[in-house]
């Protein structure tokens, strides 16, 4: 990692980790910042260089260059804070050591950038899944000593692990004691199916298909109700969840293809409105409400005025103001200012 000489970045109105925030002042919270030095590492151990690809030269790097371009247009975009994340480009790798390594690495540079930047960026820290042991030290790590908003977690991780996997529940149970906000996102694998894959429809399908799988995935495993301190934010809208609420709603009454109201549960959720169309976004208030949806960008996969615009087509957006403010930086501060 680099060491930079940046004096600390002051936010006027910083109330506890998050800055003053208003309908010109949204919260961003789907983010991501890439060190290079980072993804050099995951390749040197393992990760294939195909997986990183995507995350380099993007202008998302940590150096301060890059950082205040990124500032530049969250000022452009009327952002107060961006809540960052390394996902996918999770640190989860073949061997355990590497991969706590990894941990270590990204989560010390963005603990870096938000002293360096103070007010600007909160982070979701990062976990070397599928190393169980290794990860309960670094959940540890991030809410004792970084004071981190939460932990982003893959849909699909290092070896092929799904989030009902039940050697997560030592995990699930240590991020239920520290109330965590968890959030799940991506991996670009096609869902592992060779009919998104094949079609290279990986990102352009796929990812919604992971953010609302993997949504299902921890409902049939029960794993909120079974860690109810643990509050879920999912990518992207979920998905298709908000299309297919009643359906999947409906095979649980008729069939039990899920061990409570799914529907119910969603809607103790959260969902970043990285999906930039009206209706979609009108869809999703409607399906979970208004007070369940946060402000998101995708950053860096969405720069300079498609920025601008994850944020102008909610300001923009035919809801009632309240609901506007509330997807704008209200429900981010009662998620993040908790």
């Amino acid at each position: 990692m680099h060491e930079s000489n940046t004096e600390p970045r002051q936010s006027s109105g910083e109330i506890g980790h998050l800055p003053a925030t208003g309908p010109e002042r949204a919260i961003d919270a789907h983010a991501h910042v890439y060190p290079a030095a980072y993804l050099d590492f995951l390749v040197a151990h393992g990760r294939p260089e195909s997986e990183v690809a995507i995350a380099r030269d993007l202008g998302a790097d940590s150096t301060p260059a890059d950082m205040d371009r990124r500032v530049e247009w969250m000022d452009r975009a009327g952002v107060a804070a961006q809540i960052i994340a390394a996902t996918p480009q999770s640190p989860g790798l073949p061997d355990r050591l590497h991969s706590r390594d990894a941990a270590r690495m990204i989560n010390d540079d963005y603990a870096r950038l938000l002293g360096e930047y103070r007010g600007r960026f909160l982070a979701y820290g990062a976990l070397p899944l599928p190393h169980v042991d290794e990860s309960l030290g670094e959940v540890e790590r991030v809410f004792g000593e970084l004071g981190f908003a939460g932990i982003s977690l893959p849909t699909v991780g290092q070896g092929g692990m799904f989030l009902d996997d039940p050697r997560l529940d030592s995990v699930w149970e240590a991020l239920d004691e520290h109330g965590a906000v968890v959030n799940v996102h991506p991996t670009g694998c096609g869902a592992l199916s060779p009919m998104l894959s094949e079609a290279s429809l990986e990102w352009v399908n796929g990812a919604p298909v992971e953010d609302a799988t993997a949504t299902l995935q921890l409902l049939k495993a029960d794993v909120p109700r079974r860690f109810p301190g643990i509050t879920f934010h999912i990518a992207h809208l979920g998905g298709d969840l908000p299309f297919l609420a009643q359906r999947i709603e409906d095979n649980y009454e008729d069939w039990a293809a899920f061990p409570a109201s799914p529907l119910a549960q969603l809607r103790r959720m959260y969902f970043d409105a990285a999906n930039f169309h009206e209706p979609s976004l009108r869809l999703a208030v409607e399906t979970f409400s208004a007070a369940r949806i946060l402000g998101g960008s995708d950053f860096p996969y969405f720069q300079q005025e498609k920025y601008v615009r994850a944020f102008s087509y909610i300001r923009d957006a035919a809801l009632p103001q309240s609901d506007i403010d509330d997807i704008l930086f209200g429900n981010a501060r009662v998620l993040y200012g908790r």
